[in-house]
């Protein structure tokens, strides 16, 4: 299967022009950040979904098979966006950076879920 390199863009509504580090409490935002900025193009999204819930919040009940990246925390709240490289793995890009506005103009976009409904 041909993976397609992607920048999936901070949410429409996010109104952060700056990626901001989470808060230090142990949510899923900050934990999300913990591991993408730790481990950039280490994770598919499924290994990443797993190493979130699994590993690190013990959190084996779940069906992260159905989870989908473009709900981040990251992407509604914090200004980050994630690039999904050739090789389908992940890595956070900030908002405001010559990196993110590259992206924009070379490969695939995919808006987050806004945080809001209209």
């Amino acid at each position: 299967m041909r993976i397609t390199e992607e920048l999936i863009e901070v949410a429409e509504d996010s109104g952060e022009e700056r990626a901001l580090e989470p808060p230090p409490d142990k949510t899923v935002a900050r934990i999300s950040y913990e591991i993408l900025i730790e481990n950039p193009y280490r994770y598919t999204e499924k290994e990443f979904f797993h190493e979130l819930h699994i590993v690190r919040r013990n959190k084996t009940d779940l069906k992260i098979e159905t989870y989908d990246i473009r709900r981040s925390p990251l992407l509604k709240d914090f200004g980050w966006g994630f690039h999904r490289n050739k090789e389908g793995r992940l890595a956070l890009v900030a908002v405001e950076s010559d990196k993110y506005q590259e992206l924009q103009k070379s490969i695939k976009r995919t808006r987050a879920y806004r945080k809001s409904r209209r």
